[in-house]
């Protein structure tokens, strides 16, 4: 009992401590909800007094904890799409909401030196859909249906779809509503829901699609436009129409204002073959049939309209008209023979023909007592004219003819003259000259003459004019004006004659005007050349300025005459003259070589002028081919430059071998006409060495020009020491590895001399120390400018490069003196002297000896005299001892002492 009241207090003091240490954990939210795609903030903040030593979030997936973000060691971090916190007691972080995994549970914990504090949070991932509206159309057996599918993608949780129609809901009939859904593997949703109904039965113009979802604020509406019928106008019109000199009934049956278009069809019971027409704009479809007008007056045309808003087929119908004439004389109906009087010397008689009727147009010939109409009667249009005063043979019976194709009338009147007898009064005669509009005007007037005179005119042999003349009376006088209209311009002076004929002259009278010749055209021609699609034209122009009118400019080609296209234009001046331009414009390829001839044709020349202007020939291209060391690149770059004419760019190519890598590129411009060119391949000297690169010209038919350059072999074989050097070769090769050479001490500008032996062009030679310090060079010499000392003495090495060919010499330098080279010989001749000595002791005593020892103690004697001499020694005397050591019949030995005197230079 005891046992179990403690347990029971126990489990009292933890859960309150429990309690305790949740309630420390201040500001967070239980629940939280979060859009996919966009961020969420997880707040959780420790308000306690404890000091807090770490703090994360964390989160338990599969019965393992994951943490997230926090704090460890006093210092922040986070991980995925979660930002780091601001503080230990503020574990406010910013996530972006990836994916639906990321709903679920968050732990917040916050860890002192007392205890651990917890919070929780539930994270809620949503999905805003992507909403989307289609409108879809087809024919079932004749029915037009519409389908009108909206979907909402992506969606979570479900969206939920439904329809307006007008505002409402769509009723069962005529409407059916399809529903579809499907869960992607993300956790969304995609709802899909199509309306359908037939076009006929539905009379709004619109539907909206309703979406509903937890992320929309309000449910969402989107409207689309849809298809519906309206009843259209139905007319049917005739017009006529000429066609080749031929009229045309034009019958159009006429559909406006429908939706859809109705069905139109023509009923004529007719097999010849029509030329039917049909023709739809935004609001009208119409559909026309094209009748001869003579053979189808009075028949009936009937057009028959196909609707879906039609219960019945519906129709229009009219009937052609039938061609008549209706004929009278000054307003008055003919129906019997009219007579008419005139009086002699009368003017401005005329007799009006009045025409009604349905025709178009018609045919009109008249005639007097079976023969034509006499001199100055005239009919123009429907009025029967006298042109001058009234003579007596203008009477008779007159008979006029109307015919429009098969219908024909007859209109028959009779006129009578009464005479009149006057004095004659001769005229006043008066001769003008003036220039209008291009021509030459000449008025002669007889005015005030009884009776009217008769005028005519007398032009010079090869001159032609249009002549006319007005008959006028006033007070019984009458007055004749003629006018003769020449040509503005003639090469040479005219001499015209007015000629009046009247009974009070005994002879007629002439009046004479002398025009005078026109002055001559300044003609001009040039050229200029232009680029059009990447060809060559050659433009001409030539212009002829001259008094009016204009003249007239023709082209020709080469010497065959052959004629080109042109355009012309002609421009009036303000002092009165007219220029005429003309420009030809020829591919110059085509032309090249020939002459392109401008005529001008003007009533002031007596024969036709030319100008005649060269088209120069094509310049052939050139193709050149170079090779370039590119300075601050290690590449070479090979060059193919093109210049020619043409306006399409060169092809251009290398042929390369096949081991090419390099990079090509090409650059061209227009410079007036000439094209320029430069096809570039860069590549490394080492690739191509003794291999040919070529480029090629392609012309248009073919042909091609190759331009070949050889990358020769370069080589560098070696360098070569000139000052007096002493060589140090290889133990194990005769080659020459390193050069020594003596310099003199405390001398200036000692000089190394080097030649690189070779075929490069050109080589860059540097020397440095085994240290790696360079020595100053002057163009193939290494330079000592100071004095030198012991310092300078050591291992020198030069290097001579070409791209990737490169050759090395070393030299040992060493530095002498005067006092040197004295000791020196002098340790030299002590060391011979003694080495001459030690020679003559050791034969000796070899001599002596030479039977009374052992083969050991031989063997011991020459170890400590080889030991003695190995420094000095060369290989072949080491050599030579070893082997006679093991002989048994050696008598003596063999030594020799190499003595190594340094040079100066």
């Amino acid at each position: 009992m005891g046992c179990s009241g403690l347990f029971i207090l126990f489990f009292v003091l933890n859960v309150a401590h429990c309690l305790e240490i949740m309630g420390l954990v201040g500001e967070i939210y239980e629940n939280i909800t979060a859009v996919l795609g966009e961020d969420v903030y997880l707040s959780c903040t420790y308000v306690g007094e404890s000091e807090i030593q770490e703090a994360e979030w964390k989160r338990q997936i599969n019965s393992k904890s994951k943490r997230l973000a926090g704090f460890f060691d006093g210092k922040p971090f986070s991980r995925d799409d979660i930002s780091k916190p601001d503080s230990l007691t503020n574990l406010t972080v910013k996530m972006k909401v990836s994916s639906v995994e990321v709903e679920g549970e968050y732990i917040c914990q916050f860890d002192s030196e007392e205890a651990t504090y917890y919070g929780s949070v539930h994270l809620t991932v949503v999905a805003r859909p992507d909403i989307q509206i289609l409108v879809d159309a087809e024919t079932v057996n004749g029915s037009h249906y519409q389908s009108v599918s909206c979907s909402a993608a992506g969606g979570r949780p479900r969206p939920q779809i439904s329809w307006l129609v007008a505002g409402l809901p769509p009723s069962y009939d005529p409407f059916a509503v399809e529903v579809s859904e499907s869960v992607h593997s993300n956790g969304t949703y995609a709802v899909r829901s199509i309306l359908r109904f037939p076009t006929r039965l539905q009379d709004e113009d619109s539907v909206t699609c309703v979406v509903l979802h937890q992320t929309l604020p309000e449910p969402k509406l989107t409207s689309v436009r849809v298809e519906t019928y309206a009843r259209p106008n139905v007319s049917i019109k005739a017009e006529m129409v000429q066609r080749g000199g031929m009229e045309f009934w034009v019958v159009s049956c006429l559909s406006s204002g429908g939706r859809p278009d109705a069905d139109i069809a023509l009923a004529l019971n007719s097999v010849e073959e029509l030329q039917r027409e049909h023709s739809t704009n935004s609001d009208a479809h119409t559909s026309s049939v094209l009748l001869p007008a003579t053979l189808y007056e009075g028949r009936n045309i009937t057009c028959a309209f196909d609707h879906p808003t039609f219960t019945h087929q519906v129709t229009r119908a009219m009937t052609l008209p039938s061609f008549y004439f209706e004929l009278g004389i000054n307003s008055d109906e003919l129906r019997a023979t009219e007579h008419f009087e005139w009086q002699e010397g009368e003017t401005d008689a005329a007799i009006d023909l009045r025409v009604t009727g349905n025709v178009p147009h018609y045919n009109v010939t008249c005639k007097k007592e079976d023969g034509p109409l006499p001199d100055g009667v005239e009919l123009f249009g429907s009025s029967l004219t006298l042109q001058g005063p009234v003579e007596l043979q203008h009477a008779g019976m007159y008979e006029c003819f109307f015919a429009y194709h098969h219908v024909k009338a007859t209109l028959t009147f009779r006129v009578t003259v009464k005479p009149q007898r006057t004095l004659p009064v001769p005229p006043t005669i008066r001769v003008d000259f003036r220039t209008e509009d291009g021509h030459r005007l000449i008025e002669c007037s007889a005015a005030d003459a009884v009776p009217a005179a008769n005028m005519s005119w007398l032009l010079p042999d090869g001159v032609s004019g249009v002549s006319w003349f007005n008959f006028t009376s006033h007070n019984g006088s009458h007055s004749v004006r003629g006018l003769l209209l020449l040509p503005a311009c003639s090469p040479r002076e005219l001499t015209t004659q007015c000629v009046i004929n009247h009974p009070a002259f005994e002879e007629p009278a002439n009046r004479s005007i002398t025009l005078p010749l026109c002055a001559r055209p300044e003609i001009a021609i040039n050229s200029s050349s232009e680029w059009t699609d990447g060809e060559e034209f050659t433009k001409v122009d030539c212009s002829v300025e001259s008094v009016p009118p204009a003249a007239t400019i023709r082209w020709h080609v080469g010497n065959v005459n052959s004629s080109i296209s042109y355009l012309s234009a002609t421009e009036g001046r303000p002092d009165g003259s007219v220029l005429a331009r003309s420009s030809a414009r020829v591919l110059s390829s085509l032309y090249s070589g020939q002459n392109v001839t401008c005529t001008a044709e003007h009533p002031s020349l007596e024969a036709p002028e030319r100008r005649t202007i060269h088209i120069l020939w094509n310049k052939a291209p050139l193709l050149t081919v170079s090779l370039v060391r590119q300075r601050e690149s290690s590449l070479w770059l090979a060059v193919c430059d093109y210049r020619g004419g043409g306006g399409v760019g060169p092809d251009l190519a290398w042929v390369l071998p096949d081991n090419a890598k390099g990079q090509t590129s090409l650059h061209s411009e227009q410079e007036g006409g000439t094209h320029k060119a430069r096809l570039t391949y860069q590549f490394p000297l080492a690739l191509h060495e003794e291999q040919d690169l070529t480029c090629v010209y392609s012309f248009e038919h073919g042909v091609t020009e190759k331009k070949t350059i050889h990358i020769p072999r370069y080589y560098i074989s070696s360098i070569r020491v000139l000052n007096h050097t002493a060589p140090l070769q290889s133990r194990y090769a005769s080659e020459t590895i390193t050069h020594r050479l003596a310099l003199e001490e405390n001398h200036h500008n000692q000089r190394v001399l080097l030649r690189v032996e070779g075929n490069v062009p050109e080589y860059k030679l540097i020397c440095k120390r085994s240290n790696g310090a360079f020595v100053q060079m002057e163009r193939d010499a290494m330079v000592f400018q100071s004095q030198l000392t012991q310092q300078d003495e050591g291992l020198y090495s030069c290097r001579a490069s070409f791209y990737h060919h490169t050759a090395t010499v070393n030299i040992q330098v060493e530095v002498t003196s005067e006092k040197k080279q004295l000791a020196l010989a002098a340790v030299v001749c002590i060391s011979s002297a003694l080495a001459i000595t030690l020679i003559l002791i050791v034969t000796l005593w070899v001599c002596c000896k030479g039977h009374s020892r052992s083969q050991y103690k031989k063997k011991e004697s020459l170890s400590a005299l080889t030991s003695l001499m190995q420094g000095p020694g060369s290989p072949e005397v080491k050599k030579s001892a070893v082997t006679e050591n093991r002989s048994n019949d050696a008598q003596m030995v063999s030594y020799s002492i190499v003595v190594d005197i340094k040079s100066t230079v």
